[in-house]
């Protein structure tokens, strides 16, 4: 399978994903247990595939990507906010 077959899948998948998380919170479950029970279902899979350590390794990378993406959302408001007193 080609890297484009894949990301192929995966934009299916997601869109299926997030589909069902939609139609269960309007279906009156709480967006945070849908979003947090789908998560720990899909981190349960990958772990059952590549491991604790691997994945703990995976997740790190991930908190400091976020970490990373927070902080400059961050620099860029306060940017923002110094242009608009000048």
């Amino acid at each position: 399978m080609s890297n484009d077959d894949i990301s192929e899948i995966r934009d299916q998948l997601s869109d299926q994903w997030q589909k069902v998380a939609i139609d269960l919170i309007r279906k009156g479950l709480p967006a945070d247990t849908v979003f947090e029970t789908l998560l720990t279902v899909g981190l349960a899979g990958q772990v059952e595939l590549h491991g604790k350590h691997f994945m703990a390794g995976k997740l790190v990378a991930i908190a400091e990507q976020l970490s990373e993406q927070v902080r400059r959302e961050k620099e860029a408001v306060q940017e923002a906010s110094k242009a608009t007193k000048n």
